[in-house]
């Protein structure tokens, strides 16, 4: 429990002020036209992806759904057909297709590794602080059902491939001598300018072995 209290504090002191998330009054019946012609072939219309390299998106927090695409179009979140989709959207759009995704019903469960399940469950409740790893739970939620005031994503029955591109993409970001290409790196909010933010801290201590067992359990989770 001290574990969990000690992650959940350094979450609310990387959650910028300034990144405060202020949702527009949105309508749901235009934003599902919108996923409609935009979103729907690669997240499907309700937001269960049949690809597992696209996130599902049903059910997701509006705050984090509104958050990532104003991200992309301003360039913040780095992918180019991301980008390009959002491009033509207004404000107010973002809003609409986030507040439609955001009231479809939740995406189911994936399926974990038995083999790995203990390993990967002690890791994302308490981390690992012999090398410095804080657990996934302070901020997503024993359940990873996430924190919809802060914004924090849900990532239980999250597709496992997608959550591990996802945590690599982190984990270059805090590893600054990684890989060179922007394209390569995720990055979110730090409490200060010029500082790493949680996620890209967390990922920095990751190995490979960790985010696969960590994708595994997660997409199993709920």
């Amino acid at each position: 429990m001290k574990k969990l209290i000690a992650a959940a504090s350094l979450c609310v002191a990387s959650f910028s002020v300034q990144a405060a998330i202020i949702v527009p009054e949105y309508d749901v019946e235009a934003g599902q036209k919108i996923a409609e012609t935009v979103c729907a072939a690669c997240h499907g219309l309700n937001g269960v992806s049949i690809v597992p390299a696209q996130p599902n998106l049903g059910g997701q927090n509006v705050k984090y759904l509104y958050k990532q695409l104003v991200n992309f179009k301003a360039g913040y979140r780095k992918n180019g057909i991301m980008q390009s989709q959002v491009a033509n959207l207004s404000q107010q759009d973002i809003a609409n297709v986030a507040g439609y995704y955001a009231s479809q019903a939740p995406w189911g469960v994936g399926y974990g590794n038995p083999a790995t399940n203990q390993e990967a469950t002690k890791l994302f409740l308490g981390g690992d602080k012999s090398r410095g790893v804080i657990g996934c739970a302070g901020c997503h939620g024993p359940d990873a059902a996430g924190n919809p005031w802060a914004a924090f994503p849900k990532l239980g029955g999250q597709h496992a491939q997608y959550i591990a591109t996802q945590l690599k993409l982190f984990r270059a970001a805090g590893r600054v001598d990684d890989i060179d290409s922007d394209d390569q790196k995720r990055v979110n909010d730090a409490a200060k300018e010029g500082e790493m933010g949680m996620m890209q801290t967390v990922a920095s201590k990751l190995s490979d072995h960790d985010i696969r067992i960590l994708s595994d359990y997660v997409s199993a989770i709920h």
